[in-house]
């Protein structure tokens, strides 16, 4: 039990006055924080084109502790998702409904609330990148830095509850590298790195098909199977149950 627990933590997702020219310094840094975001969108194929999704559906598959694993996350416009993982012979379904999420594992259902529920909130919405300062994120521009050899922006970004967010894009593409994570956990605060890769195309829209993430000494990669965007999702998918469901999903096979 000890083992899965920790398999399911590795797999799991912030105003002081100063003087005019330390002001002008700080806006300078949000403005190129601001450029470089919408650099990345329009890298992966634009406001319009992002715009147009309505509900996706990602697949990703990997081994993890020597567990095959499958994640299915199924995003609605505005805010909606839901996220199942199976693990083994263990399952673990997250369902946000734009207000409220929980959590369901080892036949109990957990209500996800605080800084757990503030982030999700955030990740959640598929408009974040387009204007992130409308959802209480302050940006900063952190200069220049390298990742896996690649010259990169990295930019922070701290959401209303405090917990921060660090991204590195790609100088030249434009594209995300990189993202470490700020997680409020029942252990106290603990950050995750992710790593993009293999970017591919899904109707006119860039998707990174390998993705890898780590958490103090454990890391493990996933590869993306499938993409699918504007199946017509029903919101019930989406609702917070007090129960456990006990059907399984013949997506994650």
């Amino acid at each position: 039990m000890k083992k899965i627990s920790a398999l399911f933590l590795v797999i799991i997702f912030l105003a002081l006055q100063f003087n005019l020219s330390a002001q002008e310094t700080i806006n300078d840094q949000n403005r190129l924080a601001k450029d470089i975001i919408d650099k990345y969108v329009e890298a992966i194929g634009g406001k319009e084109a992002m715009s147009s999704v309505e509900d996706r559906t990602t697949i990703m598959r990997g081994n993890i502790m020597g567990q095959n694993v499958t994640i299915m996350m199924k995003q609605k416009w505005p805010n909606k998702l839901r996220q199942e993982i199976r693990a083994g012979d263990m399952n673990q379904v997250t369902v946000f409904n734009g207000e409220k999420g929980v959590m369901t594992a080892a036949g109990q259902v957990l209500e996800i609330s605080g800084k757990e529920l503030d982030a999700l909130k955030i990740e959640s919405n598929m408009d974040i990148l387009f204007d992130p300062e409308s959802f209480g994120i302050t940006l900063d521009y952190e200069g220049e830095t390298v990742v896996d050899e690649t010259p990169a922006h990295k930019i922070k970004m701290t959401l209303p509850s405090g917990i921060r967010w660090f991204q590195f894009y790609d100088k030249e593409t434009g594209l995300k590298l990189q993202e470490n994570k700020e997680m409020q956990t029942q252990m106290g605060l603990i950050e995750t790195s992710t790593y993009y890769s293999d970017y591919k195309e899904v109707d006119g829209k860039l998707y990174p098909y390998k993705v890898k993430q780590s958490m103090g000494p454990q890391s493990f990669e996933m590869t993306v199977s499938s993409i699918r965007i504007n199946t017509g999702m029903d919101d019930s998918i989406f609702e917070v149950e007090e129960k456990p469901a006990q059907q399984e999903n013949p997506e994650l096979e």
